[in-house]
């Protein structure tokens, strides 16, 4: 675009909106709605580290998690760089990459302490409800990254 002189070099002139890099703020508030992470009140999103200081949150009895399940941590930490650096999102990531027997592309659902392993369990409740942990968790079927769309309480019948 510069001649070696540093001027403009000749030629029909660039369009502004060819100059500037394209607005994802839309598209990324779009993508964390359909996630479920709720915008704080300066509009940032969760960061997806482990709440330090904050203690399992007895109010709820049910978690609706969503899961990738691999068999070797390095697909784990791969998965969970391309998520955070926003190559792909969970919810693709989950139908790409998940292993998971059950064919629900890593959604498990609602599910109870007794439903869950209990290192999956003990890593859930420590993520942030509506965020993902980008730390792979071990249990017995693989490596697992956990996100945490909702914790609710079920009614027992």
């Amino acid at each position: 675009f510069f001649s070696a002189l540093g001027r403009a070099a000749p030629g029909p002139p660039i369009a502004a909106s060819l100059r500037m890099g394209k607005d994802r703020r839309k598209e990324k508030a779009e993508e964390s709605e359909s996630l479920g992470k709720k915008a704080d009140k300066f509009g940032k999103k969760g960061d997806g580290k482990i709440a330090q200081n904050q203690g399992p949150d007895k109010s709820f009895t049910h978690q609706t998690c969503r899961h990738i399940l691999v068999q070797k941590q390095s697909d784990a930490l791969r998965i969970s760089e391309e998520i955070h650096t926003g190559k792909i999102s969970f919810n693709e990531a989950a139908f790409k990459y998940s292993e998971d027997k059950a064919g629900a592309h890593g959604l498990l659902g609602d599910k109870a302490q007794n439903e869950l392993d209990p290192d999956f369990w003990a890593a859930s409740i420590k993520c942030k409800e509506g965020d993902w942990l980008r730390e792979p968790v071990k249990t017995q079927w693989g490596w697992h990254l956990i996100m945490v769309q909702a914790r609710i309480t079920k009614k027992k019948k």
